[in-house]
């Protein structure tokens, strides 16, 4: 293949020549696994380097089948697997945080809590998926006692896989074509110069990119490198020693001042804090939760085990209502609850009747803060909505909107929902209902499947309580 080919924009017949050429040097059993998108990747990668190439696909593909990769539970729509991390913004999947689920390990768990916090958030102008990670909050000098650099690269690959398996069939198909790589967005704010000496750390990191770069070649198409201090500088000489030149050439390192990101992404897609305007207020942490960050209560593996609340729904009997009474924080936090077996609130109204999403008084109403915890035993998915109610109003008209409509998956793990009620006396209604067959895309339940009850589970507690229960610290919304 001539060097004169331009790998970022070769015509179809120059990226069909190097596909046949590299076929050409692999086994039978290679090509019939491989695609030609994974045989272009590997090209591309070897600069078109055919012998290169194939050495790295071979060993690419005997990696794959000894490691068991295939067999990973990678969270997709036609099953329960838990997400690897957080997400937002996709249909394949429901917006969720990593929580304590039966699919999650302790140790996943506890190397969540060292690092600074990561999650696919939407997409670019081109359709990419956008994977951001708070890098400067990561506690580096806890990584390496947390996990070793084996069990750090086995969860990069969860994070790869479900990037390959999930998101990326997804954002080709609302595309209309294929969407192969990702756009990566690594925020240093808070990095300090011991975190960027920690020699330990830096193996680890320096193996997982050797690890990634041979495995996953191709499958970014920028990085942008934010809010990186001076001190940083003198880390990436090092760091870029370990990069091929073409991943080097795709990264792109930035101060303060990263208001090229807007060029690549959406505001309405980028999160506030990186300078577009997405605050991803229904979710616990915002945008990109960060336990060392403290934006969103970290919860034990026991806050899911024991929850209040116990009912059965099912296709037939869709839905279920909670109502606890609502006090202001300065007569004491703790509501008086009772679950509902019947339905309430606005789910169960038509789509034509009125709906208010903001309480019509002028005077400004602090808020407080309460906690959702919910799991369920199967099914497609539940749908959250909540609505308060001044307290001894039956009027729709003099309600709020505490929480609209959102399709959440506690099939596959617990879920944690955040709400802000009105710091007065009334009563908040919590509405779950059964995921009807237009939302999400899970498949639809064989016909004796539907027959089955679905048991949900759930707690319902202010942010004292929540945080007094399990000895949390207060939590910090920044």
């Amino acid at each position: 293949m001539s060097a004169t080919v331009d790998v970022d924009n070769p015509t179809p017949s120059q990226r069909a020549a190097a596909i046949e050429q590299l076929r050409d040097k692999l086994s039978d059993e290679v090509n019939s696994y491989c695609s030609d998108l994974d045989i272009w990747r590997f090209s591309v990668a070897r600069q078109l380097d055919t012998e290169k190439a194939a050495v790295m696909i071979n060993a690419w593909y005997e990696w794959r089948k000894q490691a068991n990769v295939d067999d990973l539970a990678v969270a997709q729509p036609d099953n329960v697997n838990p997400v690897p991390c957080a997400v937002r913004g996709y249909g394949a999947v429901a917006d969720a945080n990593v929580t304590a689920g039966i699919g999650v390990d302790d140790a996943q768990l506890r190397l969540t809590r060292t690092l600074g916090g990561g999650c696919w958030h939407k997409r670019d102008r081109d359709g990419r998926p956008v994977y951001i990670e708070r890098a400067g909050r990561h506690i580096i000098k806890d990584i390496p006692k947390t996990s070793s650099t084996s069990g750090l690269i086995e969860f990069h690959v969860l994070l790869q896989e479900f990037l390959t398996r999930t998101l990326l069939p997804e954002c080709s198909q609302l595309a209309e074509e294929t969407v192969w790589q990702q756009v990566v967005v690594i925020d240093l704010a808070g990095m300090s110069l011991v975190a960027l000496s920690h020699i330990p750390a830096l193996n680890m990191l320096r193996e997982m990119l050797a690890r990634d770069q041979m495995m996953y070649p191709e499958r970014m198409y920028r990085t942008y490198v934010v809010n990186a201090p001076p001190v940083f500088i003198t880390a990436w000489k090092m760091i870029r020693s370990w990069l091929d030149p073409r991943v080097i050439s795709k990264i792109q390192i930035l101060g303060k001042d990263h208001t090229v990101l807007l060029d690549q992404i959406p505001a309405h897609n980028l999160p506030s804090f990186l300078g577009g305007s997405c605050k991803c207020s229904h979710m616990p942490g915002g945008c990109v939760p960060s336990v060392p960050l403290g934006n969103y209560p970290d919860l034990p593996r026991s806050a899911y085990a024991h929850l209040q609340h116990q009912v059965q729904i099912s296709y037939t009997e869709p839905r279920h209502s909670f109502v606890c009474e609502t006090m202001p924080v300065s007569n004491g936090p703790t509501p008086i609850s009772s679950p509902l077996m019947g339905y309430a609130g606005w789910l169960g109204i038509k789509r034509d009747s009125p709906r208010n999403s903001a309480p019509t008084s002028p005077v400004p109403m602090r808020t407080q803060h309460v906690f959702v915890r919910f799991s369920t035993d199967r099914g497609r998915g539940v749908v959250v909505e909540v609505l308060w109610q001044p307290l001894g109003s039956d009027s729709l008209d003099d309600g709020t909107l505490v929480y609209p409509e959102a399709l959440f998956e506690p099939q596959r793990a617990p879920v944690l929902l955040e709400l802000e009620a009105p710091n007065r006396a009334g009563q908040l209604v919590v509405n779950w209902r059964v995921a009807n067959f237009d939302e999400g895309q899970a498949p639809f339940p064989r016909p004796e499947e539907a027959q089955i009850p679905i048991l949900l589970e759930y707690s319902v507690d202010t942010e004292d309580e929540l945080l007094t229960a399990f000895s949390l610290p207060p939590i910090k919304r920044i």
